[in-house]
């Protein structure tokens, strides 16, 4: 009997990529159709396989999961997205949950909730993990309390504080440099701050750093 759900992952470690279609291969009714390491190629696969899920790295080498999940949802928004990543930054979450993923899940997790999640999700509903979960309310708590800056934005600007270059400090949290940018962005926005000197005012004021 064909699986009933078609599966696409897309990962630039190709080690994840295996042991994903090790654990999906075990689960009834779910199918590895394909996959890909190059996030800017994946579009074009698509058009052939018509899978009905997309698992996806958050942080990958050219392009961010944040910016395909967008590019698959404008051209096939009837394909599901479930993230997977390292981190449960919550900027990083809301992000992808803006993009439009149905899920989002960390890469410690076992078969069971990976099967769990591409269920709900299938099914037509979102899945959370509740390290997700939990992060985002404690964001949500931290900006009722006045602290617009995320887990992920201090870190950032302790390292800016360490006058580290963009590629260093997307080095050291193993995401692109183009990320690094966005949350530079997001930073100067959420502390209404224009330069890097401001910016060190403004931490320094509220012992950030």
């Amino acid at each position: 009997m064909a699986a009933t759900h078609k599966i696409f992952i897309v990962d630039d470690h190709q080690m994840v990529v295996d042991g994903l279609k090790l654990l999906i291969g075990h689960m009834p009714d779910f199918e590895v159709i394909g996959e890909c390491n190059n996030p800017a190629k994946v579009e074009g696969m698509l058009d052939t396989l018509n899978p009905d899920i997309l698992l996806t790295d958050v942080n990958m080498a050219g392009m961010s999961g944040v910016e395909l999940t967008r590019h698959i949802k404008r051209a096939k928004p009837h394909i599901k997205v479930l993230a997977l990543s390292m981190f449960g930054d919550s900027q990083v979450v809301t992000e992808m949950m803006d993009a439009g993923v149905s899920g989002f899940i960390l890469k410690n997790t076992g078969r069971a909730e990976l099967e769990d999640a591409l269920r709900k999700i299938a099914a037509g509903g979102d899945y959370y993990s509740a390290d997700i979960t939990r992060h985002l309310v404690r964001s949500f708590k931290d900006n009722q309390e006045g602290n617009h800056l995320t887990d992920r934005e201090i870190e950032i600007v302790r390292m800016i504080e360490k006058e580290f270059s963009n590629k260093q400090i997307a080095d050291l949290l193993f995401i692109s440099e183009r990320t690094v940018e966005t949350h530079r962005k997001n930073i100067l926005r959420k502390t209404n701050t224009q330069t890097v000197v401001g910016l060190l005012k403004y931490a320094y004021e509220r012992k950030i750093i």
